[in-house]
């Protein structure tokens, strides 16, 4: 199953706080099959979502002992196919199995959407705290986002991107957020995305909970990271 939603530029605020006038439109295509992922390469798309069943995912129990070192912050570079290795050497404690196995399996899926690059960067975090809570478009070109454990990215189905979020911090969003499921995979289209500067997704961290968040991003190797 396909889902497109398309949300009119209207909606938007310009530089003067006013939502009118911006001429990109968000789209968001989702799927319970992976390969809806590619779809973050159509021209319209800013966000693509793979929703996942949550069965054949970590549980929060199966996470707690590893997360019984939280705070912290594992980041590592290399090919997808060798990635855990430095993954595992970065982490203040030993992750459970399935869940290195998953994050190799979306290191190489992010390679192959990403045009099959042969390297790239994981950052696995464990949050207690709010992360990067306002609202804002990536300077990336692609980013993969994966939540494990607690709330999901909230995202604004808007348009405008950097420019967009930049006002929504001074007036508020003009919609409610939505959010990631636990465990969904999503890929975010960004401001440097060929073609795409004013069309980045519009994001953030989720108010911190009562236990750690862990989070998984995969970037392209030659950007910065923020959620």
């Amino acid at each position: 199953m396909l889902v497109i939603e398309s949300f009119p530029s209207c909606a938007m605020r310009g530089p003067d706080g006013s939502f009118d006038g911006l001429p990109w439109r968000s789209v968001a295509v989702a799927a319970s099959d992976p390969l809806i992922l590619a779809g973050i390469h159509r021209p319209e798309a800013n966000l693509a979502i793979w929703n996942r069943d949550r069965a054949s995912l970590p549980t929060d129990q199966s996470l707690r002992p590893f997360l019984r070192a939280a705070p912290f912050t594992a980041i590592t570079e290399g090919a997808p196919d060798t990635i855990i290795e430095g993954l595992v050497s970065s982490l203040p404690s030993q992750p459970p199995r399935h869940l290195l196995l998953d994050i190799a399996d979306l290191a190489a899926a992010f390679a192959i959407v990403d045009g099959a690059r042969p390297t790239v960067r994981v950052r696995l975090e464990a949050l207690v705290h709010d992360g990067c809570y306002r609202w804002h478009a990536d300077a990336v070109g692609l980013r993969l986002l994966c939540t494990y454990c607690g709330a999901g990215t909230e995202w604004l189905p808007i348009d405008g991107g950097a420019a967009a979020a930049r006002c929504i911090g001074k007036h508020g969003p003009p919609c409610p957020p939505a959010q990631l499921a636990r465990g969904a995979v999503a890929i975010l289209k960004g401001e440097g995305y060929a073609g795409n500067t004013g069309g980045g997704c519009i994001h953030r961290s989720p108010p911190a909970g009562n236990s750690p968040r862990l989070l998984l991003c995969i970037d392209q190797t030659e950007w910065s990271l923020s959620e």
